[in-house]
């Protein structure tokens, strides 16, 4: 039962159903994936009216866990496991695709003559790499490398990239990252005829709050605002006219190598997880619904218990007038009062005796 839940959890489950894919395919299949589990977890009309995203399905697959006595912690461990890394790889797609984009409207702003070649990719046979902007004016071709990052950064003397907080961490050098990006694009130019054209190259920053400290002197680095205005101000002969632009434009589309790659995330192992962890809960779930049906009805038994006859006492002088003396109200009568108490009383337990058949 466990496992024919499971083959129909990963056969409800299309997304990435290639080996590889290009580098614009990934953010709209992480999508397919994420809305997939979703709708799996949730119902499909609510999961869609509600714009729900993995964090949700986490959240309600730990309460069902709990729910069922905690006996999925280790497949739940596991998926969020999972889970942390794709969102990790969803954020970082989507942060990338906006700094790009704020750096193309700038480039929308540039004075010179120029053509804009975006994402850009290059490849000798052994090293693949991407630009993310290729700037072609009369005076030179620009390299355009984005950040889009909140942290602070430091760059040593070594090209060494950090970005720094309480701690430096190390995220690349991006010296030999700009230098691969550099040669691949001079080899295209120069099997061309364009060898003499000259290469600049900046690291942009699109974050204009964060510090930037750049100790390497052979790379540039400016905020995005700026960007504009330095490759308007190179200080250098103009030497392409427009028609040369084009076709050097040109040129380097001719030499790109859009290659396809396996996503570096596992896939059918995130797949494979979710649906054991689902078909775990459902059936603790189905199991527990299954108890509580077959109890037995609980028979409340209520005692009665039967009446005693209450004891008809019988009335004498002595115990009335024991009473009448001993109470409070007596205290405080009088003697007259008590004289005609006494009388009366004397009169109803005469006639009481009576009426009962006595003396």
């Amino acid at each position: 039962m466990k496992t024919q839940r499971i083959e129909e959890l990963m056969t409800a489950m299309k997304s990435f159903g290639k080996e590889s894919y290009h580098k614009s395919e990934l953010l709209n299949e992480m999508f397919a994936l994420q809305q997939e589990i979703v709708e799996l977890t949730f119902s499909g009309e609510h999961a869609a009216t509600a714009e729900l995203k993995i964090w949700d399905v986490e959240r309600h697959l730990e309460q069902l866990n709990a729910d069922c006595g905690d006996i999925a912690d280790e497949e739940l461990a596991k998926f969020k496991e999972g889970c942390k890394v794709l969102c990790n790889l969803i954020k970082a797609e989507i942060s990338g695709n906006r700094g790009e984009y704020k750096a193309f409207k700038t480039l929308e702003y540039l004075k010179s003559q120029n053509r804009v070649l975006r994402n850009v990719e290059l490849s000798d046979g052994e090293v693949h790499t991407e630009l993310d902007a290729v700037v072609i004016t009369p005076k030179c071709v620009t390299i355009v490398e984005v950040k889009n990052t909140s942290k602070n950064i430091f760059i040593d003397e070594e090209g060494n990239y950090y970005r720094t907080g309480e701690f430096l961490k190390w995220d690349s050098n991006i010296a030999e990252k700009m230098s691969v990006k550099e040669g691949l694009l001079r080899k295209a130019l120069e099997a061309a005829g364009y060898g003499h054209i000259q290469i600049r190259s900046i690291v942009v920053f699109t974050n204009n709050r964060i510090e930037v400290q750049n100790k390497y002197r052979h790379i540039r680095t400016s905020f995005v605002s700026q960007l504009a205005y330095i490759i308007d101000g190179y200080r250098l002969d103009d030497i392409m006219t427009v028609d040369e632009m084009d076709n050097l434009q040109m040129i380097i589309k001719d030499a790109e190598y859009k290659e396809a790659y396996p996503f570096e995330f596992d896939v059918n192992q995130y797949k494979a997880d979710f649906a054991n962890l689902m078909a775990t809960l459902e059936f603790a779930k189905n199991q527990e619904t299954e108890v509580e049906i077959e109890e037995e009805p609980v028979i409340e038994v209520v005692k009665t218990t039967k009446k005693q006859p209450v004891e008809n006492k019988k009335l004498t002088f002595t115990s009335v007038m024991k009473a009448l003396f001993t109470s409070k109200q007596f205290k405080y009568a009088g003697s007259t009062a008590a004289a005609v108490v006494i009388s009366v009383v004397s009169g109803v337990i005469a006639a009481n005796t009576i009426g009962k058949g006595g003396f």
